[in-house]
């Protein structure tokens, strides 16, 4: 019985993360146009800062943990990533963004050997060679696509900086709990957020009501997003976690095409689709390697 309610529970928790992830992502574009860059940021990592700490402490956890050098630089380069990615939702199509973010199975592949110390595997060829010919049917320039922008820079960087997130992550795991993990990212986003904010030209606080329940949307979606993937790592194995995962794509596409009114042409669907198939795949290589 308690195999099962393991099981039962995972496939919940497993369930929510890419609809929590998903939240997050549409509040943040929503959100983009009454706020910031910066007060998007520091709205998301404020509350994770604020709760971490209670958490650990209930828990009898260590909150600064171990190699905290790599810990700082793991955070810094997820708070990049996320700001980034926030930046890309101000600049091109929800849909666009999303597609492009989730290359970072493909650099994870790649950036595996020198973080993480893991060869790239025979098998991993074809699915990145599919990823980059999905890339450059989306940004070939056309008609349909109107020119290349800065935020389809901002989206690629931050698809990187998820793959090298994902990689220390790895490494730090070993030794130190996901809290830890969690906190250092809060921390260092709220620090990398809080200074563009004094200085911008903009007021410091959001000057209407919607402007407030979209930032909170974007700060509870996190901590929700964040405690249900690692509820779901925890009961289930991590590919099959990031498998799923990979829902949060359609989801936040469909909502960009059908909500917002995004246009979506034939190399939008085609590159979706490949960039999309090829990171499943990638995924799904581990598991493939552990059973032969």
């Amino acid at each position: 019985m308690t195999t099962v309610r393991v099981v039962l529970s995972g496939l919940i928790w497993v369930s929510l993360a890419p609809l929590f992830y998903s939240a997050m992502s549409v509040s943040a574009k929503l959100a983009g146009a009454h706020l910031s860059v910066w007060q998007i940021g520091l709205g998301r990592f404020v509350l994770g800062l604020m709760l971490v700490p209670v958490i650990v402490r209930a828990l009898k956890l260590s909150l600064w943990g171990r190699q905290r050098f790599l810990l700082t630089f793991r955070g810094l380069c997820g708070a990049v990533a996320f700001l980034l990615l926030v930046a890309a939702f101000q600049r091109i199509p929800l849909s666009l963004a999303m597609v492009l973010f989730y290359l970072y199975p493909a650099f994870t592949a790649l950036l595996s050997p020198w973080v993480a110390g893991e060869p790239t595997a025979k098998g991993s060829w074809p699915f990145i060679t599919g990823t980059l010919i999905g890339t450059t049917l989306i940004l070939w320039p056309g008609e349909s696509t109107g020119g290349l922008d800065l935020g389809h820079l901002f989206a690629i960087i931050a698809s990187v900086l998820c793959a090298l997130t994902l990689l220390l992550v790895r490494r730090l795991g070993k030794e130190n709990n996901i809290y830890t993990l969690f906190f250092y990212l809060c921390l260092i986003g709220s620090m990398a957020s809080i200074g563009p904010l004094l200085i911008q030209e903009g007021p410091l606080l959001p000057g209407k009501a919607v402007a407030w329940i979209e930032l909170a949307a974007v700060a509870v979606f996190s901590v929700g997003a964040q405690l249900s993937i690692n509820q779901a790592l925890v009961r289930i194995p991590a590919d099959k976690v990031s498998v799923m995962m990979t829902a949060e794509v359609p989801l936040v596409a469909s909502f960009g095409v059908l909500y917002l009114g995004e246009p979506i042409g034939w190399r939008l669907v085609v590159g979706a689709l490949l960039i999309f198939g090829c990171g499943i795949g990638l995924n799904l290589l581990p598991t493939k390697s552990a059973s032969s």
